[in-house]
């Protein structure tokens, strides 16, 4: 099974009962779901279970408290969480954490969080200025199925129409905000705010369809509710105010939508890197480019690391958990004692006094004088000096043996009644102490289990930019090689008076910046290959910041292939496409080799749910079945996550003569892959 986060939401909130409103629209929402939960019992640590037709569900909730006496600060924390078992065998769990910083004096939200304890450790992780809330919902699903991003749970919506969350100085909500001209600056200092984390999404206006452009920042206005904000420019002189305000490098225009990520600065030196969508490309899309930028608005929120002050709030919860923890398993039954009370008789288990057995009188003797010499000792080892009672050094008189044994007890009980009930105490505070601490190693061993999932990740963006820093001399190389070459050939043609330089290159292509467009430029412009069904596979990588350098290189790879194809169609080549991208004849399009397969691994080709996972439609003109195993691909990106691939069929030597696209999108599992 795989676990994929795929949302989410941190933002601060001014509201002083945040746990409380959290509390109760987390209640009310598992309630709408069919699990009978209350907010007084997710307040309690309540858990609430439910049983359905499409699987189960499952509600608690944990509160804590945190106080450090130095600054008279009190940090209150509370995590709420709702696992919903699907039959189909997926689960999907919503987390909803709430920290609220208070002062001492001031009275405590939570029930149960009056006991304010000297903590174990003082706090050194930043103490939080406001209240927030932070939400996370994941998905478990089977390997071999697609990520799902569904977009946002309707109840961060709800907790955002209830409290006024922000993030910085942007107010969060899931409609869209509407600027006009003289609120204009109001909106360049939210897109210029360095403590901005979210993205924002600017619409300028559509004059050929306002209806339509306002549906479709409302829908996604509501599928990013919490981790990004829908703007749109209200009419053309909003549009004209906030161009000259942000500068040519930054504007939006012509019914555009342009994604303003943050760390934005007004001299911002990667302006592409603040991606535009134009009308044009929207209306072509259709639906598929909402999905776009949907997925990677919250693509990007899956990114972002918990709050500096999660540390506390860790904390507070595990010790909030510990205490409970330690009620529950005190009970009310009266416990044994090791030692009498004071109207029972003075001696101690075991050892009460009994009729000297005349018939063994050295055994008796003997085991008479080693109990003594065993309480003697005992005493001793406690601190309590045994000396005012009288050794008796006749081992043969029983009665003074049994009135030393007698002596001895009672000094032993008489020095441990007065502070049984203080030891009692302190036995009980250390049983207390000792959970807590258990319950601190445990909370620790978590986060060093998330740092080392931190470290893994850096491990992999390390791999990642080796492979990059590879691919860009690789490509710097063949850039220096390619000018040398057309320095020479201009040369050569001026030299026979032929002046091509500063002359625009016949066929010249200007590239667009997504793949989806990059596949429908290519069945526009590329007459000998056939794009199949898969523009959904191709938007999920437009996602992904490299989006505009793979689609270059898709162009690369497809502009490639049909070359090949119509070299091969008109006979003046009869090899494979990887001979072509070896040998490439002059003047022929093509691809480094390395980046040319034309077949999968043994066990690719044999298993069949590999197998199935690679193959795609075709014309029956192919195949009646309409289906084909695509093993041949052109490998995108060597390495990392994702890996793109294009997988395609070469029928050029079939009745069609085509080069057929079946897919392009992120690498395809494989018996290693997935």
């Amino acid at each position: 099974m795989a676990t994929d986060l795929v949302y989410r939401s941190l933002f601060t909130s001014s509201a002083p009962d945040l746990h409380r409103q959290a509390a109760d629209l987390f209640a009310s929402w598992a309630t709408g779901k069919g699990i009978p939960v209350s907010a007084t019992g997710l307040l309690d640590s309540a858990t609430a279970e439910a049983d359905a037709e499409d699987g189960r569900r499952v509600a608690k909730g944990t509160t804590g408290s945190y106080l450090d006496k130095t600054t008279g600060r009190q940090l209150h924390a509370a995590v709420f969480r709702l696992e919903e078992h699907l039959a189909a065998g997926s689960t999907w769990t919503t987390t909803l954490r709430v920290a609220v910083p208070q002062q001492l004096e001031q009275t405590a939200l939570l029930t149960g969080t009056n006991d304010l304890r000297e903590p174990l450790f003082h706090a050194e992780a930043p103490w939080p200025d406001r209240p927030w809330i932070w939400l996370d919902l994941e998905h478990r699903r089977d390997e071999t199925t697609t990520p799902v991003r569904p977009g946002s749970p309707r109840l961060i919506r709800d907790l955002l129409a209830a409290v006024e969350g922000a993030d910085a100085s942007l107010p969060l909500t899931s409609d869209v905000l509407d600027i006009r001209e003289n609120h204009i600056d109001e909106l360049y200092a939210w897109l210029f705010d360095p403590a901005r984390r979210i993205p924002v999404i600017v619409f300028s206006p559509d004059q050929l369809d306002a209806d339509k452009q306002e549906r479709f920042a409302t829908r996604l206005a509501r599928d990013v509710t919490g981790v990004a904000v829908v703007v749109r420019l209200f009419d053309v002189a909003a549009a004209a105010a906030f161009s000259r305000r942000v500068g040519q490098h930054l504007h939006v225009y012509g019914g555009a939508m342009r994604t303003y990520l943050p760390g934005l600065l007004p001299n911002e030196p990667f302006p592409r890197r603040h991606r535009v969508l134009s009308a044009a490309t929207m209306r072509a899309l259709g639906h598929r480019s909402g999905n776009a930028v949907r997925d990677q608005v919250l693509g990007l929120s899956t990114r972002r690391t918990p709050p500096s002050s999660y540390v506390l709030v860790r904390r507070a919860l595990s010790r909030g958990l510990a205490e409970r923890t330690i009620a529950e398993r005190r009970t009310p039954a009266t416990q044994p004692t090791l030692f009498p009370a004071p109207h029972e008789p003075v001696v101690l288990p075991g050892l009460e006094p009994t009729e000297p057995d005349l018939s063994a009188p050295e055994q008796v003797t003997v085991e008479s004088a080693e109990t003594n010499r065993l309480l003697r000792a005992t005493l001793t080892l406690a601190g309590i000096d045994p000396s005012p009672v009288a050794l008796v050094e006749n081992l043969s008189d029983h009665t003074a043996l049994e009135a030393e044994r007698h002596a001895l007890q009672s000094l032993l009980l008489a020095s441990l009644r007065p502070d049984s009930g203080a030891t009692d105490a302190k036995l009980a505070e250390a049983s207390e102490e000792i959970t807590l601490l258990y319950a601190e190693i445990e909370d620790l061993t978590a986060q060093l289990a998330e740092e080392q999932k931190v470290r893994d990740q850096v491990e992999t963006l390390r791999f990642e930019r080796d492979l990059g820093e590879i691919e860009l001399t690789d490509l710097e190389r063949d850039n220096e090689r390619l000018r040398a070459r057309i320095r020479w050939l201009e040369s050569e043609l001026a030299t026979n008076q032929v002046h091509v330089a500063g002359q625009q290159t016949p066929g010249e292509v200007v590239l667009p910046t997504s793949i989806v467009e990059v596949l429908e430029l290519a069945a526009a412009r590329l007459p000998h290959l056939s794009i199949g069904a898969t523009a959904d596979a191709a938007a999920g990588l437009d996602v992904h910041p490299q989006a505009e350098r793979w689609a270059i290189k898709v162009w690369k790879a497809l502009d490639a292939l049909n070359a090949y194809a119509e070299a091969r169609t008109t006979g003046t080549w009869t090899n494979s496409f990887l001979a072509w991208c070896q040998e490439p004849p002059s003047g022929g399009i093509a691809v480094p080799a390395t980046w040319a397969a034309l077949s999968e691994s043994e066990t690719t080709n044999t298993m069949t749910k590999l197998r199935e996972a690679r193959t795609f439609a075709v014309p029956v003109d192919v195949d009646t079945a309409k289906r084909v195993y695509m093993p041949a691909h052109v490998k995108i990106q060597q390495g990392g996550t994702p890996c793109p691939r294009i997988h395609f069929h070469d029928d050029t030597g079939g009745r069609t003569g085509r080069i057929h696209v079946g897919y392009v999108g992120d690498h395809l599992p494989t018996a290693s892959f997935r």
